[in-house]
């Protein structure tokens, strides 16, 4: 949806960046196989990283097959993990409701893209919602309070983006151990705070340019369709917080087969994107980033 929450290509090892491409891929067949094709479209980095935090297997289960970005030659897998199953759903009910969203907000010919985008997914999403309803009504209501609060153009960070935040921290509801949920739920909520503070950044320009809501605008009063030093570095220590506070959580995880991969994604991969966003290159170096998914 985002894909902001990746690891850094460059400080993996090439045994690592292989199993997290076959996590990738595996939430991919998993898209198809729940919610349909179309729904392979809305598969990203973020909810990779979400399947591998859900994840419980000791000993992920590797299988080679084909798909549309390869029909020539097997890739491989990570697959017959739930918690592949619960990713693949919250990823399309989540990029459903925040095409609709966009619809609501956005002028006919703005919105018209999330349109197309809206009605292709939407066997998708019934299919996701009738498996996961609990996760998407709090979807649901979240958006509705966070669409309220744009509507009263408010100046508050903390509030707009907890709302986002509670709508991650819910996809770890179904764990059964408690005490691996609480961690859990914390790991999600300050990973969604840190994604919207993030886009909010990203998007600085362009809603300015446009006059949509952007909550950095009214929290700073800001003129123009950037920050001042002053203004991004308040930013920047808010999203440091969020980022202490994930990382805190993380380490009360015992060891795993993804510990290696979900510790490049916090320490290194999430303060990379960061400085890239801040800077201004995200946009591009995003692009090159997409065309080396498969």
């Amino acid at each position: 949806m985002f894909g902001y929450v990746r690891p850094l290509k460059g400080e993996l090892k090439v045994r690592e960046y292989e199993k997290f491409k076959a996590v990738y891929c595996g939430l991919c067949h998993r898209l198809k196989k729940r919610c349909g094709f179309a729904a392979r479209f809305v598969v990203n980095f973020d909810f990779t990283f979400m399947a591998m935090l859900l994840s419980e297997s000791d000993n992920p289960c590797w299988e080679y097959r084909r798909c549309i970005a390869s029909p020539y030659k097997k890739k491989c897998c990570h697959c017959e993990d739930p918690a592949l199953d619960i990713a693949a759903e919250y990823s399309v009910i989540l990029a459903y409701w925040k095409l609709r969203d966009s619809i609501t907000d956005d002028n006919f010919w703005s919105a018209l893209k999330s349109r197309v985008m809206a009605l292709l997914l939407k066997r998708s999403y019934k299919k996701a919602a009738n498996a996961s309803p609990e996760f998407d009504s709090l979807v649901r209501k979240n958006l509705t309070e966070l669409s309220e609060l744009e509507k009263e153009r408010c100046p508050s960070l903390d509030k707009t983006a907890d709302r986002f935040a509670e709508i991650l921290k819910s996809a770890a509801a179904g764990v059964v151990s408690e005490e691996r949920r609480r961690i859990l739920e914390q790991i999600f909520y300050h990973t969604g705070r840190i994604v919207y503070l993030l886009d909010a950044v990203d998007d600085l320009k362009e809603n300015f340019e446009s006059e949509s809501y952007n909550p950095l605008i009214y929290r700073f009063g800001l003129s123009a369709g950037n920050m001042d030093d002053e203004t991004a570095a308040a930013v920047e220590l808010t999203l440091r917080h969020s980022q202490n506070l994930l990382s805190s959580a993380f380490e009360l995880l015992p060891n795993g087969p993804w510990t290696d991969i979900n510790t490049n994604i916090i320490y290194y991969g999430l303060p990379w994107v960061s400085e890239k966003v801040f800077s201004g290159e995200w946009q591009s170096v995003n692009r090159i980033e997409k065309a080396d998914k498969h």
